[in-house]
C-alpha cells in the first residue's frame, strides 16, 4: 500500500469515527460528506471502515437483541433502580467482551508468573539460573517448590536454555504435551491448532496426554495437530528464528500467517473468506513491523487489508 492510499484509509476511519458520535453536528456530517464526494477512493476508504465497524459491533447489538432490558410496564423505583444497575452491568459486559475481542490473551497474561503483550518480547532469568524468552503474547506460570522445576505455557510460545540440575527435572507443560529435560534449550508452542517442541541443543522427552511420545534430540521436532503427533526434523535457526526477532515463512499457510501477525502487535487480525485459507506466502519478514508481512500479502498474493488501528485488521479479497 503506497502512503496515499495509506492517509485516506486513516482519514476514513477518522471521518466515520467523528460523525458516529451523537455530538457531531449538521455541518460535521456536510463536511464528511464532501470529503467522501472528492474522490471515488474516499467513498470507498469510507465504506471499508463502516463495514469494519459493523463487524465489531455485531457482537454487542447481538448482546442486547430482543430488548431484554426493557420494562413491560410503567417502572417503580424500585424497577428504575434495578434497571440502571442493569444497564450499567451490561455496558461493562459490553466492554468487557470488547477488549477479550480485541485483546483475547488478556486473562492468560493477568494469571501469569511472566507474561508479554502483543507486540512485545521478554528475556526472563529464572530462580534456578534458566532463562526463559517469551515472544509476543506468550504467557508462563513457574511452580519452583520442593525437588520439582515445573512451568506451564499458558499461551503463545516459549525458549528455554536450562540451568543444568541432576537432582531436579525441568518440565515445561503446554495443554496435553509435557516435555522434561535435565539441561538443554528447546521452545515449547501452545497454539489452538498445533502444540509443539523443538529442541536447539541437548536432549527432551516428550509425552502426550501422560503418555511417552518420543525423545527429541537437536534439530528434531514434535508438534500435536488434530489429535495427531506428528515428528520431524528441522533447521532450529530456522525454526527458532523468533527468538532473534526473525520470522520466517516458508510456504505458510494464511492461518500461520495470521497466528504470527497477532503476536506481532495489538488488535485482532481477521481473514473474511475461509478459500483464502489455501493461500501460502513465503519470506523473511521482522517479528516487530506487522506492516511489512500485510504489505506481501497485498503485493504476493493480491488481498487487501482494511485497518483500525489497535483495534482489527481484516484480510478480505
Amino acid at each position: 500500500m503506497d502512503e496515499a492510499t495509506d492517509q485516506i484509509e486513516r482519514a476514513a476511519i477518522a471521518w466515520y469515527l467523528w460523525v458516529k458520535q451523537p455530538t457531531a453536528s449538521a455541518a460535521d456530517r456536510a463536511a464528511c460528506d464532501a470529503w467522501r464526494a472528492a474522490d471515488p477512493a474516499h467513498a470507498r476508504a469510507f465504506a471499508a471502515a463502516a463495514a469494519l465497524w459493523d463487524r465489531l459491533e455485531r457482537p454487542a447489538t447481538e448482546l442486547g437483541a430482543g430488548d431484554w432490558y426493557r420494562p413491560r410496564r410503567a417502572p417503580s423505583p424500585v424497577w428504575r433502580f434495578a434497571r440502571r444497575a442493569g444497564l450499567a452491568a451490561a455496558t461493562l459486559a459490553i466492554i468487557a467482551i470488547g477488549v477479550l475481542w480485541r485483546d483475547p490473551g488478556l486473562l492468560d497474561r493477568a494469571r501469569a508468573d511472566h507474561a508479554t503483550a502483543p507486540g512485545a518480547r521478554a528475556e526472563v532469568l529464572l530462580a534456578d539460573g534458566s532463562r526463559a524468552y517469551l515472544d509476543g503474547d506468550s504467557a508462563i506460570a513457574v511452580d519452583f517448590r520442593g525437588t520439582a522445576r515445573s512451568l506451564r505455557l499458558l499461551r503463545g510460545r516459549a525458549w528455554f536454555d536450562v540451568a543444568p540440575d541432576p537432582a531436579r527435572g525441568f518440565t515445561v507443560q503446554a495443554g496435553a504435551v509435557e516435555a522434561q529435560v535435565l539441561g538443554t534449550a528447546f521452545a515449547v508452542e501452545l497454539a489452538p491448532q498445533v502444540t509443539g517442541v523443538t529442541v536447539e541443543r541437548g536432549r527432551v522427552a516428550v509425552a502426550v496426554a501422560g503418555q511417552r511420545a518420543a525423545a527429541l534430540g537437536p534439530g528434531q521436532r514434535l508438534r500435536l495437530a488434530n489429535g495427531q503427533v506428528e515428528q520431524d526434523s528441522v533447521n532450529p535457526e530456522t525454526a527458532l528464528a523468533w527468538r532473534r526477532g526473525v520470522i520466517v515463512f516458508d510456504r505458510a499457510t494464511l492461518k500461520a500467517v495470521v497466528a504470527e501477525l497477532d503476536r506481532m502487535g495489538p488488535g485482532r487480525v481477521l481473514v473474511t473468506d475461509a478459500a483464502l485459507g489455501e493461500l501460502t506466502l513465503s519470506g523473511v519478514f521482522r517479528a516487530d513491523d506487522r506492516e511489512a508481512v500485510l504489505g506481501a500479502l497485498r503485493s504476493g498474493l493480491g488481498l487487501k487489508t482494511t485497518s483500525l488501528p489497535a483495534v482489527a485488521t481484516l484480510i478480505h479479497r
